[in-house]
Protein backbone atom coordinates (compact mmCIF):
# COMPACT_ATOMS: atom_id res chain seq x y z
CA UNK A 1 0.00 0.00 0.00
CA UNK A 2 3.11 2.54 0.64
CA UNK A 3 4.73 1.64 -2.68
CA UNK A 4 1.06 2.71 -4.07
CA UNK A 5 0.98 5.96 -2.93
CA UNK A 6 5.00 6.79 -3.12
CA UNK A 7 4.02 5.88 -7.40
CA UNK A 8 0.74 8.05 -6.51
CA UNK A 9 2.68 10.88 -5.37
CA UNK A 10 0.26 10.78 -2.22
CA UNK A 11 3.67 10.52 -0.05
CA UNK A 12 7.33 11.75 -0.93
CA UNK A 13 10.45 8.74 -0.60
CA UNK A 14 12.92 9.88 2.07
CA UNK A 15 15.69 8.23 -0.43
CA UNK A 16 16.16 9.09 -4.51
CA UNK A 17 13.08 10.29 -6.77
CA UNK A 18 10.20 8.79 -8.48
CA UNK A 19 10.33 9.91 -11.86
CA UNK A 20 6.46 10.06 -13.49
CA UNK A 21 4.90 10.97 -16.58
CA UNK A 22 0.75 11.05 -17.17
CA UNK A 23 -1.88 11.48 -14.28
CA UNK A 24 -1.97 8.38 -11.98
CA UNK A 25 -4.93 7.42 -9.94
CA UNK A 26 -4.99 5.68 -6.22
CA UNK A 27 -8.21 3.64 -5.45
CA UNK A 28 -7.32 2.07 -1.66
CA UNK A 29 -9.01 0.01 0.44
CA UNK A 30 -12.32 0.32 1.78
CA UNK A 31 -12.16 2.80 4.56
CA UNK A 32 -14.90 1.24 7.43
CA UNK A 33 -15.76 3.90 9.02
CA UNK A 34 -17.57 5.32 5.91
CA UNK A 35 -20.02 2.31 6.28
CA UNK A 36 -21.61 4.11 9.42
CA UNK A 37 -21.51 7.57 7.75
CA UNK A 38 -24.73 9.69 7.39
CA UNK A 39 -22.98 11.42 4.47
CA UNK A 40 -24.71 11.36 0.99
CA UNK A 41 -23.15 9.52 -2.12
CA UNK A 42 -23.13 12.91 -3.92
CA UNK A 43 -21.42 14.50 -0.87
CA UNK A 44 -18.37 11.66 -1.13
CA UNK A 45 -18.17 10.95 -4.63
CA UNK A 46 -17.51 15.24 -4.48
CA UNK A 47 -14.90 14.48 -2.07
CA UNK A 48 -13.10 12.43 -4.15
CA UNK A 49 -12.80 14.94 -7.00
CA UNK A 50 -15.75 13.93 -9.73
CA UNK A 51 -19.02 15.51 -10.16
CA UNK A 52 -21.91 12.99 -10.00
CA UNK A 53 -22.81 13.69 -13.76
CA UNK A 54 -19.21 12.56 -14.60
CA UNK A 55 -19.95 9.38 -13.07
CA UNK A 56 -22.94 8.17 -15.25
CA UNK A 57 -20.63 5.80 -17.56
CA UNK A 58 -18.88 4.08 -14.75
CA UNK A 59 -22.03 3.57 -12.96
CA UNK A 60 -23.64 1.73 -15.49
CA UNK A 61 -20.57 -0.40 -15.69
CA UNK A 62 -20.99 -1.32 -12.24
CA UNK A 63 -24.74 -0.84 -11.11
CA UNK A 64 -28.48 -1.31 -12.30
CA UNK A 65 -30.18 1.84 -13.71
CA UNK A 66 -31.23 3.99 -10.64
CA UNK A 67 -29.73 1.07 -8.57
CA UNK A 68 -27.89 4.06 -6.50
CA UNK A 69 -29.03 7.75 -5.71
CA UNK A 70 -26.81 10.40 -5.42
CA UNK A 71 -29.04 11.53 -2.19
CA UNK A 72 -28.51 8.01 -0.43
CA UNK A 73 -26.57 7.53 2.53
CA UNK A 74 -23.40 5.85 2.04
CA UNK A 75 -24.33 3.62 5.38
CA UNK A 76 -27.34 2.16 3.08
CA UNK A 77 -24.22 0.44 0.78
CA UNK A 78 -22.55 -3.17 1.21
CA UNK A 79 -18.94 -3.55 0.94
CA UNK A 80 -19.46 -4.45 -2.82
CA UNK A 81 -21.60 -1.99 -3.67
CA UNK A 82 -18.98 0.71 -1.75
CA UNK A 83 -16.30 -1.15 -4.11
CA UNK A 84 -17.76 -0.89 -7.35
CA UNK A 85 -18.44 3.26 -6.10
CA UNK A 86 -14.71 3.55 -6.06
CA UNK A 87 -13.93 1.96 -9.05
CA UNK A 88 -16.63 3.98 -10.93
CA UNK A 89 -15.15 7.16 -9.48
CA UNK A 90 -11.52 5.86 -10.79
CA UNK A 91 -12.54 5.32 -14.24
CA UNK A 92 -13.98 8.59 -14.33
CA UNK A 93 -10.79 10.24 -13.44
CA UNK A 94 -9.38 8.55 -16.47
CA UNK A 95 -5.66 7.89 -15.48
CA UNK A 96 -2.76 6.65 -17.48
CA UNK A 97 -1.95 5.02 -14.02
CA UNK A 98 -4.16 3.35 -12.32
CA UNK A 99 -3.47 1.69 -8.86
CA UNK A 100 -5.33 -0.76 -7.25
CA UNK A 101 -5.18 -1.51 -3.65
CA UNK A 102 -7.33 -4.93 -2.94
CA UNK A 103 -10.02 -4.45 -5.57
CA UNK A 104 -11.60 -7.77 -5.48
CA UNK A 105 -12.18 -7.59 -1.16
CA UNK A 106 -16.13 -7.27 -1.08
CA UNK A 107 -16.95 -7.61 -4.67
CA UNK A 108 -19.10 -10.64 -5.20
CA UNK A 109 -18.59 -13.42 -8.68
CA UNK A 110 -20.22 -10.74 -10.77
CA UNK A 111 -17.94 -8.11 -9.60
CA UNK A 112 -15.21 -9.39 -10.10
CA UNK A 113 -15.85 -10.68 -13.68
CA UNK A 114 -16.79 -6.99 -14.58
CA UNK A 115 -13.73 -5.91 -12.95
CA UNK A 116 -11.34 -8.48 -14.69
CA UNK A 117 -13.27 -7.47 -18.45
CA UNK A 118 -12.80 -3.48 -17.46
CA UNK A 119 -8.91 -4.16 -16.60
CA UNK A 120 -9.07 -5.97 -20.05
CA UNK A 121 -9.67 -3.11 -22.21
CA UNK A 122 -8.55 -0.16 -19.57
CA UNK A 123 -5.96 1.84 -22.30
CA UNK A 124 -3.27 2.63 -19.52
CA UNK A 125 -1.26 0.88 -17.28
CA UNK A 126 -2.43 -0.70 -13.86
CA UNK A 127 -0.90 -2.05 -11.17
CA UNK A 128 -2.89 -4.26 -8.24
CA UNK A 129 -2.11 -5.13 -4.77
CA UNK A 130 -3.95 -8.55 -4.05
CA UNK A 131 -3.83 -12.06 -2.82
CA UNK A 132 -6.28 -13.36 -4.69
CA UNK A 133 -4.34 -15.91 -6.60
CA UNK A 134 -7.44 -17.11 -9.10
CA UNK A 135 -8.08 -13.13 -10.45
CA UNK A 136 -4.42 -12.44 -10.33
CA UNK A 137 -3.41 -15.68 -13.25
CA UNK A 138 -6.59 -13.23 -15.26
CA UNK A 139 -5.28 -9.92 -15.07
CA UNK A 140 -1.90 -9.95 -14.55
CA UNK A 141 1.46 -10.55 -17.02
CA UNK A 142 4.27 -9.41 -14.27
CA UNK A 143 4.54 -9.49 -10.70
CA UNK A 144 6.33 -7.53 -8.14
CA UNK A 145 7.47 -8.93 -4.92
CA UNK A 146 8.11 -7.21 -1.78
CA UNK A 147 10.35 -9.12 0.87
CA UNK A 148 13.23 -7.88 2.91
CA UNK A 149 13.42 -4.38 1.89
CA UNK A 150 13.46 -5.24 -1.94
CA UNK A 151 11.28 -5.77 -5.01
CA UNK A 152 12.05 -9.28 -6.67
CA UNK A 153 10.62 -9.39 -10.44
CA UNK A 154 8.91 -12.46 -12.05
CA UNK A 155 7.20 -12.63 -15.33
CA UNK A 156 4.19 -14.07 -16.24
CA UNK A 157 0.67 -14.51 -14.10
CA UNK A 158 0.20 -15.82 -10.50
CA UNK A 159 0.55 -19.17 -11.22
CA UNK A 160 3.96 -19.02 -13.35
CA UNK A 161 4.93 -16.92 -10.04
CA UNK A 162 4.95 -19.84 -8.51
CA UNK A 163 6.50 -22.09 -10.35
CA UNK A 164 9.47 -19.34 -10.22
CA UNK A 165 9.54 -18.90 -6.73
CA UNK A 166 9.58 -22.75 -6.32
CA UNK A 167 12.24 -22.98 -8.34
CA UNK A 168 14.20 -20.18 -6.66
CA UNK A 169 13.36 -21.90 -2.79
CA UNK A 170 14.54 -25.24 -3.76
CA UNK A 171 18.39 -23.38 -5.46
CA UNK A 172 18.65 -21.73 -2.17
CA UNK A 173 17.88 -25.36 -0.38
CA UNK A 174 20.43 -26.40 -2.73
CA UNK A 175 22.91 -23.83 -1.65
CA UNK A 176 22.36 -24.10 2.21
CA UNK A 177 23.22 -27.31 2.62
CA UNK A 178 26.23 -26.97 0.00
CA UNK A 179 27.25 -24.31 2.32
CA UNK A 180 26.76 -25.68 5.66
CA UNK A 181 29.27 -28.55 4.15
CA UNK A 182 31.97 -26.08 3.18
CA UNK A 183 31.67 -24.42 6.44
CA UNK A 184 32.00 -27.49 7.82
CA UNK A 185 35.25 -28.41 6.03
CA UNK A 186 36.78 -25.12 6.35
CA UNK A 187 36.51 -24.95 10.03
CA UNK A 188 38.44 -28.30 9.79
CA UNK A 189 41.15 -27.08 8.25
CA UNK A 190 41.41 -23.58 11.00
CA UNK A 191 41.62 -26.84 13.38
CA UNK A 192 44.64 -28.58 11.50
CA UNK A 193 46.45 -25.09 10.44
CA UNK A 194 45.94 -23.88 13.78
CA UNK A 195 47.39 -27.12 15.40
CA UNK A 196 50.05 -26.87 13.17
CA UNK A 197 51.40 -23.31 13.84
CA UNK A 198 51.51 -23.84 16.97
CA UNK A 199 53.56 -26.86 16.96
CA UNK A 200 55.61 -24.88 14.40
CA UNK A 201 55.87 -22.28 16.86
CA UNK A 202 57.74 -24.58 19.34
CA UNK A 203 59.32 -26.92 17.15
CA UNK A 204 60.24 -24.59 14.13
CA UNK A 205 62.04 -27.09 11.40
CA UNK A 206 64.70 -28.22 13.80
CA UNK A 207 63.52 -31.82 12.84
CA UNK A 208 64.89 -30.77 9.66
CA UNK A 209 67.73 -29.01 10.05
CA UNK A 210 71.35 -30.46 11.70
CA UNK A 211 71.87 -29.72 15.48
CA UNK A 212 74.83 -27.53 14.36
CA UNK A 213 72.69 -25.29 12.60
CA UNK A 214 73.77 -21.76 13.82
CA UNK A 215 71.11 -20.13 16.72
CA UNK A 216 70.21 -17.11 14.01
CA UNK A 217 69.10 -19.23 10.91
CA UNK A 218 66.52 -21.82 13.86
CA UNK A 219 64.59 -18.48 14.62
CA UNK A 220 64.53 -17.74 11.13
CA UNK A 221 63.10 -20.73 9.49
CA UNK A 222 61.42 -21.51 13.08
CA UNK A 223 59.40 -18.16 12.54
CA UNK A 224 59.00 -18.44 8.38
CA UNK A 225 56.98 -21.52 9.34
CA UNK A 226 55.07 -20.00 11.95
CA UNK A 227 54.06 -17.13 9.73
CA UNK A 228 53.07 -19.09 6.78
CA UNK A 229 50.61 -21.26 9.24
CA UNK A 230 49.48 -17.55 10.54
CA UNK A 231 48.65 -17.02 7.18
CA UNK A 232 47.22 -19.32 6.09
CA UNK A 233 44.42 -19.37 9.04
CA UNK A 234 43.93 -15.85 8.28
CA UNK A 235 42.63 -16.62 4.93
CA UNK A 236 40.94 -19.92 5.65
CA UNK A 237 38.78 -17.76 8.68
CA UNK A 238 38.43 -15.23 5.96
CA UNK A 239 36.53 -17.42 3.78
CA UNK A 240 34.90 -18.99 7.21
CA UNK A 241 33.40 -15.52 7.84
CA UNK A 242 32.09 -15.07 4.30
CA UNK A 243 30.64 -18.71 4.15
CA UNK A 244 28.93 -18.21 7.81
CA UNK A 245 27.36 -15.00 6.84
CA UNK A 246 25.94 -16.60 3.75
CA UNK A 247 24.87 -20.15 5.49
CA UNK A 248 23.25 -17.13 7.72
CA UNK A 249 21.56 -15.72 5.01
CA UNK A 250 20.15 -18.61 3.36
CA UNK A 251 19.28 -19.29 6.72
CA UNK A 252 16.74 -16.76 7.51
CA UNK A 253 15.41 -17.32 3.79
CA UNK A 254 14.07 -21.02 4.97
CA UNK A 255 12.91 -19.86 8.30
CA UNK A 256 8.81 -20.11 8.07
CA UNK A 257 6.21 -18.64 9.96
CA UNK A 258 4.37 -21.01 13.08
CA UNK A 259 1.45 -22.94 12.13
CA UNK A 260 -1.61 -22.66 14.39
CA UNK A 261 -4.30 -25.39 15.15
CA UNK A 262 -7.75 -24.82 15.97
CA UNK A 263 -9.40 -26.45 19.13
CA UNK A 264 -12.45 -28.10 18.61
CA UNK A 265 -14.44 -30.45 20.78
CA UNK A 266 -13.94 -34.21 19.08
CA UNK A 267 -16.68 -35.83 21.42
CA UNK A 268 -19.42 -34.13 19.68
CA UNK A 269 -19.21 -35.57 16.30
CA UNK A 270 -22.00 -35.60 13.86
CA UNK A 271 -24.31 -33.76 16.51
CA UNK A 272 -26.27 -30.97 14.71
CA UNK A 273 -25.68 -27.49 15.81
CA UNK A 274 -28.24 -25.62 14.44
CA UNK A 275 -31.68 -26.63 12.67
CA UNK A 276 -34.09 -24.23 10.93
CA UNK A 277 -37.21 -24.85 9.06
CA UNK A 278 -39.70 -23.02 7.16
CA UNK A 279 -37.41 -19.89 8.10
CA UNK A 280 -37.64 -16.27 7.27
CA UNK A 281 -34.78 -13.93 7.06
CA UNK A 282 -35.74 -9.93 7.63
CA UNK A 283 -34.07 -6.57 8.22
CA UNK A 284 -36.42 -3.56 9.54
CA UNK A 285 -39.53 -4.97 8.12
CA UNK A 286 -37.62 -6.16 4.67
CA UNK A 287 -37.61 -9.80 3.82
CA UNK A 288 -34.40 -11.02 2.22
CA UNK A 289 -35.02 -14.88 2.34
CA UNK A 290 -37.65 -16.96 2.91
CA UNK A 291 -38.90 -20.78 3.13
CA UNK A 292 -35.50 -21.47 4.48
CA UNK A 293 -34.61 -25.31 5.47
CA UNK A 294 -31.27 -25.77 7.02
CA UNK A 295 -29.29 -28.05 9.39
CA UNK A 296 -26.17 -26.99 10.25
CA UNK A 297 -23.95 -30.53 11.29
CA UNK A 298 -20.77 -30.93 13.57
CA UNK A 299 -18.26 -31.59 10.46
CA UNK A 300 -20.11 -29.51 7.45
CA UNK A 301 -17.81 -27.52 5.00
CA UNK A 302 -20.28 -24.73 4.20
CA UNK A 303 -20.25 -21.61 1.21
CA UNK A 304 -22.77 -19.24 1.81
CA UNK A 305 -23.20 -17.73 -2.05
CA UNK A 306 -25.42 -14.78 -3.72
CA UNK A 307 -25.20 -10.96 -5.16
CA UNK A 308 -23.89 -7.96 -2.94
CA UNK A 309 -26.84 -7.30 -0.77
CA UNK A 310 -29.11 -10.63 -0.91
CA UNK A 311 -28.47 -11.24 2.81
CA UNK A 312 -25.67 -13.83 2.87
CA UNK A 313 -24.19 -11.31 5.83
CA UNK A 314 -27.44 -11.08 7.67
CA UNK A 315 -28.09 -14.75 7.40
CA UNK A 316 -24.65 -15.63 8.57
CA UNK A 317 -25.17 -12.92 11.91
CA UNK A 318 -28.03 -14.62 12.74
CA UNK A 319 -26.94 -17.55 12.58
CA UNK A 320 -24.02 -17.20 15.08
CA UNK A 321 -26.30 -14.73 16.99
CA UNK A 322 -24.54 -11.47 16.67
CA UNK A 323 -26.85 -9.32 14.66
CA UNK A 324 -29.92 -8.24 17.04
CA UNK A 325 -31.18 -5.80 14.08
CA UNK A 326 -31.61 -9.08 12.07
CA UNK A 327 -34.69 -11.37 12.58
CA UNK A 328 -34.72 -15.01 12.14
CA UNK A 329 -38.31 -16.27 12.24
CA UNK A 330 -39.82 -19.47 12.05
CA UNK A 331 -38.61 -23.05 13.57
CA UNK A 332 -35.40 -22.20 14.97
CA UNK A 333 -32.78 -24.89 17.56
CA UNK A 334 -29.51 -24.05 18.50
CA UNK A 335 -27.47 -26.58 20.42
CA UNK A 336 -27.19 -25.11 23.79
CA UNK A 337 -23.71 -26.30 24.30
CA UNK A 338 -22.56 -25.16 20.81
CA UNK A 339 -19.84 -22.22 20.77
CA UNK A 340 -20.51 -20.67 17.53
CA UNK A 341 -17.88 -17.40 16.53
CA UNK A 342 -18.44 -15.09 13.87
CA UNK A 343 -15.63 -13.45 11.94
CA UNK A 344 -16.75 -10.37 10.53
CA UNK A 345 -15.27 -8.33 7.19
CA UNK A 346 -15.48 -5.47 9.31
CA UNK A 347 -13.20 -6.64 12.05
CA UNK A 348 -15.54 -4.78 14.39
CA UNK A 349 -14.87 -6.91 17.34
CA UNK A 350 -11.29 -5.22 17.35
CA UNK A 351 -11.48 -2.37 20.07
CA UNK A 352 -8.68 0.11 17.84
CA UNK A 353 -8.44 1.52 21.61
CA UNK A 354 -6.86 -0.93 23.57
CA UNK A 355 -3.67 -2.85 22.50
CA UNK A 356 -3.36 -6.42 20.90
CA UNK A 357 -2.54 -7.61 24.33
CA UNK A 358 -5.75 -6.14 25.50
CA UNK A 359 -7.47 -7.05 22.87
CA UNK A 360 -7.24 -11.14 23.03
CA UNK A 361 -7.02 -10.70 26.65
CA UNK A 362 -10.61 -8.80 26.97
CA UNK A 363 -12.34 -11.47 24.45
CA UNK A 364 -10.60 -14.45 26.32
CA UNK A 365 -10.27 -13.42 30.08
CA UNK A 366 -9.73 -16.53 30.94
CA UNK A 367 -6.34 -16.93 29.35
CA UNK A 368 -3.14 -15.93 31.56
CA UNK A 369 -0.75 -13.60 30.27
CA UNK A 370 0.98 -16.35 28.71
CA UNK A 371 -1.33 -18.20 26.88
CA UNK A 372 -1.93 -14.71 25.23
CA UNK A 373 1.41 -13.92 24.01
CA UNK A 374 1.76 -17.72 22.94
CA UNK A 375 -1.88 -17.10 21.03
CA UNK A 376 -0.31 -14.07 19.45
CA UNK A 377 2.79 -15.19 18.64
CA UNK A 378 1.42 -18.31 16.85
CA UNK A 379 -0.54 -15.36 14.48
CA UNK A 380 3.74 -14.03 14.14
CA UNK A 381 2.96 -11.14 16.57
CA UNK A 382 6.10 -12.05 18.68
CA UNK A 383 7.96 -8.51 19.70
CA UNK A 384 7.38 -6.69 22.67
CA UNK A 385 6.33 -3.57 20.58
CA UNK A 386 3.98 -5.15 18.39
CA UNK A 387 1.66 -6.68 21.10
CA UNK A 388 1.73 -3.40 23.10
CA UNK A 389 0.77 -0.95 20.34
CA UNK A 390 -2.65 0.18 19.58
CA UNK A 391 -4.73 -2.22 17.23
CA UNK A 392 -6.03 1.21 15.43
CA UNK A 393 -2.86 1.17 14.00
CA UNK A 394 -2.95 -2.15 12.25
CA UNK A 395 -3.20 -2.60 8.31
CA UNK A 396 -5.65 -4.66 6.95
CA UNK A 397 -3.71 -7.82 7.19
CA UNK A 398 -2.34 -7.44 10.89
CA UNK A 399 -5.96 -7.02 11.75
CA UNK A 400 -7.24 -10.41 10.24
CA UNK A 401 -4.50 -12.15 11.88
CA UNK A 402 -5.39 -10.32 15.15
CA UNK A 403 -9.32 -11.35 15.09
CA UNK A 404 -8.31 -15.26 14.58
CA UNK A 405 -5.44 -14.73 17.36
CA UNK A 406 -8.96 -13.30 19.40
CA UNK A 407 -11.54 -15.89 18.30
CA UNK A 408 -9.44 -19.19 18.01
CA UNK A 409 -8.05 -18.77 21.36
CA UNK A 410 -10.44 -21.63 22.45
CA UNK A 411 -12.38 -24.71 21.31
CA UNK A 412 -14.81 -24.01 18.58
CA UNK A 413 -17.79 -26.07 17.19
CA UNK A 414 -18.93 -23.65 14.40
CA UNK A 415 -17.10 -21.22 12.84
CA UNK A 416 -18.22 -18.59 10.47
CA UNK A 417 -16.44 -16.83 8.92
CA UNK A 418 -17.20 -13.09 6.26
CA UNK A 419 -15.06 -12.26 3.77
CA UNK A 420 -12.34 -13.88 5.16
CA UNK A 421 -9.10 -13.93 2.68
CA UNK A 422 -9.80 -10.08 2.61
CA UNK A 423 -6.63 -8.14 3.59
CA UNK A 424 -4.66 -11.34 3.87
CA UNK A 425 -1.33 -11.88 2.31
CA UNK A 426 -0.64 -15.41 0.20
CA UNK A 427 1.50 -16.39 3.18
CA UNK A 428 -0.70 -15.92 6.55
CA UNK A 429 -3.56 -16.63 3.94
CA UNK A 430 -2.15 -20.52 3.81
CA UNK A 431 -1.46 -20.71 7.23
CA UNK A 432 -5.00 -20.12 7.82
CA UNK A 433 -6.36 -22.43 5.20
CA UNK A 434 -4.14 -25.19 6.68
CA UNK A 435 -5.84 -24.91 9.75
CA UNK A 436 -9.35 -24.71 8.27
CA UNK A 437 -8.81 -27.50 6.12
CA UNK A 438 -7.64 -29.92 9.47
CA UNK A 439 -10.41 -28.05 11.92
CA UNK A 440 -13.31 -30.79 12.04
CA UNK A 441 -15.90 -28.89 13.39
CA UNK A 442 -18.68 -26.78 11.47
CA UNK A 443 -17.30 -24.25 8.80
CA UNK A 444 -20.00 -22.10 7.42
CA UNK A 445 -17.84 -19.39 4.77
CA UNK A 446 -18.94 -16.02 2.70
CA UNK A 447 -16.18 -16.11 0.32
CA UNK A 448 -15.64 -15.42 -4.02
CA UNK A 449 -12.24 -16.40 -3.67
CA UNK A 450 -12.60 -20.28 -5.13
CA UNK A 451 -8.83 -21.30 -4.61
CA UNK A 452 -9.35 -21.02 -0.82
CA UNK A 453 -12.80 -22.38 -0.73
CA UNK A 454 -10.86 -25.47 -2.67
CA UNK A 455 -7.91 -25.45 0.13
CA UNK A 456 -10.51 -25.73 3.02
CA UNK A 457 -12.17 -28.23 1.25
CA UNK A 458 -15.74 -26.69 0.90
CA UNK A 459 -18.34 -29.35 0.17
CA UNK A 460 -21.85 -27.89 0.06
CA UNK A 461 -22.88 -24.40 -1.32
CA UNK A 462 -25.86 -22.42 -0.14
CA UNK A 463 -27.14 -20.23 -2.96
CA UNK A 464 -29.20 -17.04 -1.93
CA UNK A 465 -31.15 -16.45 -5.57
CA UNK A 466 -34.19 -14.26 -5.70
CA UNK A 467 -34.99 -14.60 -1.74
CA UNK A 468 -34.65 -18.27 -1.95
CA UNK A 469 -31.98 -20.46 -0.02
CA UNK A 470 -30.91 -23.07 -2.28
CA UNK A 471 -28.06 -26.01 -1.33
CA UNK A 472 -25.85 -27.87 -3.61
CA UNK A 473 -23.51 -30.30 -2.78
CA UNK A 474 -20.15 -31.99 -4.87
CA UNK A 475 -19.81 -34.46 -6.14
CA UNK A 476 -16.43 -36.70 -5.04
CA UNK A 477 -15.72 -37.75 -8.11
CA UNK A 478 -16.46 -34.33 -10.01
CA UNK A 479 -15.39 -31.63 -7.69
CA UNK A 480 -14.71 -29.39 -10.71
CA UNK A 481 -18.01 -29.51 -11.66
CA UNK A 482 -19.57 -28.42 -8.21
CA UNK A 483 -16.80 -25.16 -8.25
CA UNK A 484 -18.03 -24.48 -12.02
CA UNK A 485 -21.78 -24.48 -11.03
CA UNK A 486 -20.88 -22.54 -7.83
CA UNK A 487 -19.77 -20.04 -9.56
CA UNK A 488 -22.47 -19.92 -12.21
CA UNK A 489 -24.50 -19.45 -8.82
CA UNK A 490 -22.29 -16.62 -7.73
CA UNK A 491 -23.05 -14.76 -10.91
CA UNK A 492 -26.62 -15.72 -12.10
Amino acid sequence: STLLKLLAGQIETTKGAIDTEGSSYYLPQLDFSLFGSTDKIEEYVSRQGVKWSALNAGLRTWFKENEIKPDQKLQTLSGGEMMKLNLAIAKAHNPALLLLDEPTNHLDAEGIDRLKKFLATFPGAFVIVSHDPFFLDLVVNHIWELEEGAIAEYGGNYTHYVDQKQFKKDARERDYTATKKKLKKIKKSIEAEQKRADRSKHVGRKEVFANNMPPVLKGFYANQASGTAGKQGKKLRKIMAERDEEASTLKKGKQRPLRFVLDHDTSGARRTLIAISDGTLGVAEKTLIENIDLRIVYGDRLVLVGKNGSGKSSLAKSIAGEDAMVELGGYVKRSPDARVVYVDQKYQVIDPNLTLVENVEKYNPKLTNEEVRRQLGRFLFYKEEDVRKKAGVLSGGEAARLVFAMVTAGSVDLLVLDEPTNNLDIETLDIIADALKDFSGALMVISHNIHFLERIGIDTALIIDKKKLKTMHSSPAEPEDFYNEMVSGMSS
